[in-house]
């Protein structure tokens, strides 16, 4: 980058926020061939706007970047361009209790956020991978979710409004303050979840829930898969709880590795449930009844077994790497997916574990092989995304740069949708400079400048 750009830059967030230090672009990027060539700090709206002028009429790629735990599952690598790191901009700008909702900077902390909203016995239902150090503006360009989606939804069913600093340096507002809030095209969920493809949202007006009056966790072991897919099933249907996860054997033992040994070394369910306490033990008590091996858990012996489940694929990964795929199928192909997907593991003799968010039909497939490596499991990932899409589903893969599986999904819909898809990138970015490595469009836009 020319050092008459880095001196506009310094001007607009200020020459300490205007950074080229290897180390520091290290932090925003995924290889020594894939570091933006800057990073900036802006300190409010403004710079942003300043910024992303700047970048369109350079034609410089822009990186929206929060605390990048998620950037790995979104974000192909990149070689040069410019990170917009939005943490500095991290006040509650308004919290209003009594309407049950906070209008705040998009790159506050999850965990400062969660710290001022106890105070009225409030939170923000949303619980990504990183719940302390994830950024709320992070969470919602991620469509980001957990395994509470079952009972709250994702990240879209919680935000009433954004502010967008748009590539072109316009600011625009989405949504409002009250539920009912469009006349229009409901842009506010529209461009949540778009990996900074369209735009670097910089406010969000958060819709707050009550904090539960009790929430108690129950994990179940098992023996045989069929009969924890079995237990997972009803659960589901008899007792709606706000999270069901389902982990198969391979799963369990990694639950031990990440802090929290499970009962039983073969599959079992973890299983979550919370409002208030009549409810909670009513809806224990048919748990405990049903599953005499059942095992109630609260408190603090409840978090860590919940941050050991956020923790599965670090975890798993280790030192040595992994390959992460995800799969969706209807609730009713739920067991023939799990039972022939652990057959097809084994016959290919891969190091592989499967754990599910049951109750939405959403599987994740740890495989033991860096992403680097393939195509030595390509074949296997191959006959899984055939077995999801004959049962009404569908299989990516999240950490790996090839999107061959992606865009067969999205072309299976109509080729007509990649040229909608175009069109819509060029009227929100005309000069093509947001977040060239977004998964989200990658496959649509030009990707000349991406790295390996």
């Amino acid at each position: 980058m020319r050092q008459e750009i880095i001196h506009k830059l310094e001007k607009i967030v200020g020459s300490g926020n205007c950074q080229v230090e290897v180390n520091i672009r290290r932090q925003h990027g995924f290889s020594e061939a894939a570091l933006p060539d800057a990073v900036v700090y802006p300190e409010n709206s403004q710079q942003v706007a300043g910024v992303l002028k700047i970048a369109g009429e350079e034609g410089i790629p822009v990186v929206p970047w929060g605390a990048g735990t998620m950037a790995w599952r979104g974000l192909l690598p990149l070689a040069g361009g410019l990170a917009v790191n939005l943490t500095r901009m991290n006040k509650i700008i308004e919290y209003d209790y009594e309407n049950m909702t906070a209008y705040v900077e998009a790159g506050i902390s999850l965990k400062d956020l969660r710290e001022t909203l106890q105070s009225h016995n409030l939170y923000w239902p949303v619980e990504p991978v990183e719940p302390d150090t994830c950024t709320v503006g992070g969470c919602i360009a991620a469509g980001a979710a957990g395994p509470s989606k079952l009972g709250y939804g994702d990240v879209k069913f919680h935000i009433l409004g954004l502010e967008v600093v748009l590539p072109t340096g316009k600011i625009i507002h989405t949504g409002g303050k009250t539920v009912k809030n469009v006349q229009d095209y409901d842009n506010t969920r529209f461009l949540a979840g778009s990996w900074g493809a369209l735009g670097i949202i910089t406010k969000a007006m958060l819709k707050l829930r009550p904090v539960p009056e009790k929430e108690t966790t129950v994990f179940l072991p098992f023996k045989e898969l069929a009969a924890a897919i079995a237990a997972a099933r009803t659960l589901r249907n008899d007792t709606l709880p706000v999270a069901l996860e389902w982990l198969d054997g391979a799963a369990t033992a990694v639950l031990a590795r990440a802090g929290w040994k499970p009962i039983g070394a073969g599959p079992g369910v973890l299983v979550s449930y919370n409002g208030f306490s009549e409810q909670v033990d009513t809806q224990v008590d048919y748990v405990k009844k049903q599953f005499s091996a059942a095992v109630i858990l609260e408190g603090e012996a409840a978090a860590v077994a919940w941050q050991a489940r956020r923790q599965l694929f670090p975890v798993f990964a280790s030192q040595k790497g992994a390959i992460l795929a995800s799969v969706a199928v209807p609730f009713t192909a739920m067991e023939e997916f799990l039972t022939r997907a652990r057959s097809e593991l084994d016959q290919s003799c891969k190091e592989a574990a499967l754990a599910a968010h049951f109750g939405n039909g959403h599987i994740h497939i740890l495989l033991e092989a860096a992403p680097g490596a393939y195509a030595g499991v390509q074949e296997t990932v191959n006959r899984l995304a055939s077995l999801a899409g004959n049962l009404g589903g569908l299989l990516i893969v999240d950490n790996i740069n090839d999107l061959t599986l992606t865009r067969r999904w999205v072309e299976a819909r109509g080729k007509a949708v990649l040229e909608l898809l175009a069109r819509l990138k060029a009227a929100f970015d005309p000069q093509r400079i947001m977040a060239p490595n977004s998964k989200v469009l990658a496959y649509v836009i030009d990707t000349t400048r991406l790295a390996s």
